[in-house]
């Protein structure tokens, strides 16, 4: 009798915790999309082209170029100690016309750390742009992806939205230029947001391709945060 009893108390505290969960990070949830975006309107033809863990010292150029040249924006997420060491190439992004977003100070593994260190991570970063004279972030982007509660309170604090992608170029392993071309055409669909990284010379060399097939399909390239807007019209 007492082992079902437990056993009932157990089931009911994995339920109610679970409810609470929901409620409060459930998808359905209307109030979690306040919070962060991984993909925008799948009715809306927009991509979004991200790039990762720059500032670098070698390709950021070219990759702007290319960007000039195809008259397209995007958004890039970098990291503050990198921001802080390439000065220049971080106003040269952000006078390009690029969104500047948060992925951290040191590029943690944010998941891993207690709300506080989370929240000194980004503030450390947003630092780093404030000094540079340049606008305060509007997402933070977890390395690698990976969040949690903790993050998403950090988040709430601060102020900040998650923002994540659909499509991951996995560019940074090496791959060559036809195979990121590849991937980016034939996966990608109205809303999608890319995952690539600053300072990958294949990435430098399929871009124009990219750029040019997307747009052949109907696609308009846009910022992260023009995603953002038109999807919460």
């Amino acid at each position: 009798m007492l082992r079902k009893f437990l056993k009932f108390k157990f089931k009911l505290i994995l339920i109610i915790l679970s409810l609470f969960l929901y409620l409060e990070f459930g998808i359905l949830n209307p109030e979690r999309a306040k919070y962060g975006i991984a993909s925008g309107d799948p009715f809306l033809n927009q991509v979004v082209l991200t790039f990762d863990d720059g500032p670098r010292e070698h390709g950021i150029q070219e990759l702007l170029s290319v960007m000039k040249d195809c008259d397209v924006h995007a958004t890039f997420f970098l990291v503050g100690k990198f921001a802080e060491r390439y000065e220049d190439i971080t106003k040269l992004i952000y006078n390009s016309g690029h969104e500047i977003a948060n992925h951290s100070y040191t590029h943690p593994k944010l998941f891993k750390l207690w709300v506080e260190k989370i929240m000194r991570e980004a503030e450390r970063c947003d630092e780093v742009m404030q000094n540079l004279n340049l606008r305060k972030t509007m997402f933070l982007r977890p390395p690698g992806g990976g969040f949690n509660i903790k993050i998403f309170n950090a988040m709430r604090r601060m102020n900040l939205k998650l923002g994540l992608w659909s499509l991951n170029t996995a560019d940074y392993t090496g791959r060559p230029a036809s195979e990121i071309i590849n991937l980016v055409l034939h996966g990608v669909k109205p809303g999608t947001i890319i995952l690539m990284h600053s300072g990958v010379p294949n990435t430098v060399q399929a871009l124009p391709e990219i750029i040019k097939g997307l747009k052949a399909k109907g696609y308009e390239l846009v910022r992260l945060d023009d995603m953002w807007n038109c999807w919460r019209i």
